[in-house]
């Protein structure tokens, strides 16, 4: 069944509730969430806004649940302790961004979202536990967490709301943190380790056209690169750090050629090339 996602327990005075007041605290932006009044603002503006910060509460809140899944194999592949300490920060990230979006958009009117749990897992179907983690880490980070990064970027840059301009200050510092991680760990990863690594390597390399479609769909970029290149990248006052369709789009396309496939032909997967190939011309 599925469920509100709750800020918190409504018990102000428990440790619990202490704790998490203190980690979702931006770790450099102070937010003054007190000066904002949604009533100065457009009706139509406010509630567009309060929309798109609600789905980003819940995306945040997949991607909380993802890197918990993900420390879990990490921990059962006997990674160094440093992968872990990498991951348990990037666990209290997500907690912080599901937080700061979750509370945007409340502020902005919205009502909690509700979460599917189904959405919520992520069985492990590959090869082996070690193929898994490899696929993971190369969607999740050098694509989700890379494309991410961009896109915060360009909603900074087209925020005019101070609320939005802290809030998204907040959260695109922490993804370039998780997309250097992720970049790194999946250079770690395509390191030859004995028997079955060409198998799994392979198996990845035929999986890359089905993720760079999935972002493509994703980043509503379905209507094609000349589009995402001829409209308007971001509405005009008042930003609350949002990009139009198009605007999401190109940061996909620019993510794609600038970041991601070369990155991913830097750390071994020369395929990268003509599998994006292959996606970007369908």
């Amino acid at each position: 069944m599925p469920f509100p996602l709750a800020r918190s327990t409504g018990e102000p005075n428990l440790d619990l509730t202490r704790a998490h007041e203190e980690l979702v605290l931006p770790r450099r932006v102070a937010i003054r969430w007190d000066a904002f009044d949604r009533w100065r603002y457009d009706r139509t503006a406010v509630d567009d806004a309060a929309l798109a910060w609600q789905t980003r509460a819940v995306q945040e809140y997949h991607s909380l649940a993802l890197f918990t899944d993900l420390a879990s194999s990490v921990h059962q592949l006997g990674a160094p302790l440093d992968w872990s300490g990498a991951l348990a920060r990037m666990i209290a990230d997500e907690v912080r961004h599901t937080e700061l979006c979750l509370r945007f958009a409340e502020m902005l009117g919205a009502p909690p979202p509700s979460i599917e749990p189904a959405d919520l897992r992520l069985p492990v179907a590959d090869h082996s536990l070690r193929a898994h983690v490899r696929r993971t880490i190369v969607a999740a980070f050098c694509i989700g967490e890379t494309l991410s990064g961009r896109m915060f970027a360009r909603c900074l840059r087209a925020a005019t709301v101070p609320l939005a301009q802290n809030v998204i200050r907040a959260i695109a510092e922490d993804e370039a943190f998780h997309a250097k991680f992720g970049w790194e760990a999946a250079a770690l990863l395509m390191r030859e380790d004995g028997e079955g690594f060409e198998t799994e390597r392979g198996l990845l390399v035929a999986a890359l056209p089905e993720l760079f479609m999935h972002f493509r769909i994703l980043c509503d970029a379905d209507r094609g690169e000349a589009w995402a290149h001829d409209e308007d990248e971001a509405d005009l006052e008042p930003n609350f750090g949002t990009l139009t369709p198009a605007g999401y789009a190109r940061a996909f396309y620019d993510g794609m050629k600038e970041d991601v496939v070369p990155g991913l032909v830097a750390i071994g997967f020369p395929e990268a090339e003509e599998c994006w190939a292959q996606v970007r011309r369908d």
